[in-house]
């Protein structure tokens, strides 16, 4: 099993690629539907088309999510496929709905509050998600864990996703400024799915290789 060695992110963006028969079409897809959803181009008022829409694109990501992060926990051992990501989302998908409901309430509540507390609490739980779909039966714990044993690297992938996403409402105005309505919505999806899923591959990689003591992954 290889995980990282310098660079977590670099080496997340070239395993990336291991499980690309499954993130391109999943990615292409949820910018299609993402697209799609906004294709009437409903107004922001509370109605239900709204609510209807907005529920759709929310599971529309929800289950992409799911299969670009299963099939990130198989990455570092080589070359993964559907069977391996779907097996996973089946074995423990429940589970991660659940801490994936619980963790958004909260991250909502933080940002809702002061957007900082919510911005801190994502920072801190980079690890819950991928735990819940490795059948981990205390998510959380296994979060505070893997943090502890690559406090570091932590850190310093945090801080430099953190400043890639601060680049992204830039990206996404520019966007907009020259391609307007579902084509704009469905390029922005395909950078931003592009964009999670090297983070997800990379944040795999970390939680791999400290919870593998075989793992040739430094220690910070």
């Amino acid at each position: 099993m290889t995980t990282y060695r310098v660079s977590a992110l670099a080496f997340g963006f070239l395993r990336m690629w291991r499980a690309w028969t499954i993130v391109v079409p999943v990615v292409i897809v949820n910018a299609a539907v993402q697209a799609l959803l906004i294709w009437p181009d409903p107004t922001p008022t509370l109605n239900t088309l709204a609510i209807i829409i907005a529920v759709l694109s929310g599971l529309a990501f929800v289950l992409s999510y799911g299969l670009v992060a299963s099939a990130s926990l198989h990455v570092a051992d080589g070359r993964t496929d559907w069977h391996a990501a779907l097996r996973t989302l089946r074995a423990h998908g429940l589970r991660f709905l659940i801490w994936g409901a619980l963790l958004a309430i909260v991250v909502i509540i933080g940002l809702a509050a002061y957007t900082l507390p919510g911005l801190v609490i994502v920072a801190l739980t980079p690890f819950v998600l991928l735990a819940a779909l490795d059948g981990r039966r205390n998510p959380l714990g296994t979060n505070l864990h893997v943090i502890g044993r690559h406090f570091w690297r932590w850190l310093v992938t945090t801080l430099i996703t953190g400043a890639i996403l601060l680049l992204a409402p830039v990206a996404g105005d520019l966007t907009s400024f020259f391609v307007r309505g579902s084509l704009a919505a469905f390029g922005i999806w395909l950078v931003t799915g592009a964009v999670i899923s090297w983070f997800t591959v990379t944040w795999a990689l970390i939680y791999r290789s400290a919870l593998a003591p075989e793992s040739t992954a430094p220690a910070a």
